[in-house]
């Protein structure tokens, strides 16, 4: 487990902890949690090594009264594959984001938080996996 707390808010904490231990109670094992002080225009990237075919849940939390957050997911070269904002919503402090990467790649993930009434605000950051997604045949004597 990875764990880097730079700042503490009772709030944001208190959400991520619910959604941690929510997932882990769903056979999702914590990798990795984060907090940091950030200004609205700052980007937090992480890169994260993530194995194809197992789904992970991507979680970011901030303090009440943010404008806006945001997830994007790269890819080693570059590439967005995923991007997730939460502005509109009542709980825009908080993205709880699944995603299955398509291969085994070390993957940026940029975190973002828009926060117009103060100048700085403390971000949480957190990497769940899951078990390994298969694909079931319900009918194997119909395959051709």
């Amino acid at each position: 487990l990875v764990k880097d707390l730079k700042c503490y808010n009772k709030y944001a904490f208190s959400v991520l902890d619910l959604l941690t231990s929510s997932r882990e109670n769903g056979n999702y094992k914590t990798l990795a949690a984060w907090s940091e002080e950030v200004t609205s225009d700052q980007i937090v990237k992480k890169i994260y090594p993530l194995e194809g075919d197992y789904q992970y849940v991507i979680l970011l939390s901030t303090e009440q009264g943010v404008d806006g957050t945001a997830i994007e997911i790269r890819n080693s070269r570059g590439e967005k594959l995923e991007y997730v904002y939460s502005v509109n919503d009542l709980d825009r402090n908080q993205i709880t984001y699944f995603y299955t990467p398509p291969i085994n790649d070390k993957y940026r993930l940029n975190f973002r938080v828009v926060n117009g009434h103060k100048k700085v605000t403390c971000m949480y950051m957190a990497i769940l996996k899951g078990d390994e997604e298969f694909e079931y045949n319900i009918y194997p004597a119909l395959n051709f």
